[in-house]
């Protein structure tokens, strides 16, 4: 989920392709190794460390809330698919995104079966298997209600029996139904450029220039409650999760920093001060745990 600077991304975009992983290969604060998807990367796997995704099949309909569901996944401006581990600080490379689109990836959400929703900055909205990878294009038409691009982010809708929305900010706050691929407008947002994460039943947008984290109405868009962050970057690239309850801020303009944050303690924290990589898309399913697992 992750809404940015049209020109820094273009121009972060242009630098930083497939070659740039092994670059980041020897800087000392971010390190590749061989890491099992199940399970999760041992405890003490070193934070921003990186490690291969091993084959995963799942079936074609795919069950709900399995393990890989409970995770963040992030991309990259090279179009790399990530697990991002929360408890560990440890990224799981998936590949590399197989879209039929030479632009470049604007923001992202997952939904409860595994399956992430990635619009790129054309517009268009395509359908990625978090297992490997692949893609398939959507019937979604771009620029519907005035939505060019847009953060998105999925909440809960009550129990599970009642599933579960995508939401997207873009000219204000609108739903999307990814069967039928209409925008529902349903009202104006407070701030300007900001991506979206839910957390149980609730919705959150986050505002990179004020570093903001905003509790909205799902009905109408109006803010009710307010954290303030320090990830704060005017002309940063950014994205955001919510996992254990709290928000995880992924920020830089030209290497993403990590950011955990706290509404409980109000206590932002550094988490990974270098990723190696830009991060412009990340999103947690409604599966991801909404209390830190013990």
């Amino acid at each position: 989920m992750s809404v940015r600077s049209r020109a820094l991304i273009l121009a972060a975009a242009a630098s930083f392709v497939a070659p740039s992983l092994s670059c980041a290969k020897a800087d000392t604060s971010t390190t590749f190794e061989s890491a099992p998807v199940d399970p999760a990367p041992d405890a003490g796997t070193e934070a921003g460390s990186f490690g291969e995704a091993g084959a995963v099949t799942l079936p074609p309909d795919a069950l709900e809330c399995t393990q890989e569901t409970k995770q963040i996944y992030v991309v990259a401006t090279d179009k790399v698919l990530y697990r991002f581990y929360p408890d560990t600080l440890a990224f799981v490379r998936i590949g590399t995104l197989g879209c039929p689109t030479t632009a470049g990836t604007f923001s992202m959400a997952i939904d409860r079966r595994g399956t992430a929703w990635v619009e790129y900055m054309d517009g268009r909205l395509y359908a990625v298997n978090t297992t490997d990878a692949t893609c398939k294009p959507t019937a979604f038409v771009p620029g519907q209600t005035g939505f060019t691009t847009f953060g998105m982010g999925y909440s809960r809708n009550g129990d599970t029996a009642n599933g579960e929305t995508l939401y997207v900010a873009g000219k204000g706050l609108a739903s999307l139904d990814t069967k039928t691929f209409q925008l529902n407008f349903l009202g104006s947002l407070t701030f300007g450029r900001t991506e979206l994460t839910g957390l149980d039943t609730s919705l959150y947008a986050f505002s990179v220039g004020s570093g903001v984290v905003a509790g909205l109405n799902k009905t109408t868009g109006a803010t009710e409650v307010t954290y303030r962050t320090s990830a704060t970057d005017a002309d940063s690239a950014f994205a955001f999760a919510q996992w254990g309850g709290d928000f995880w801020l992924f920020t830089g303009s030209d290497r993403s920093v990590v950011t955990r944050y706290s509404p409980i303690t109000d206590v932002s924290t550094v988490v990974v001060p270098d990723t190696g990589m830009l991060i412009v898309g990340a999103g947690s399913s409604t599966c991801a745990p909404t209390k830190t697992p013990r």
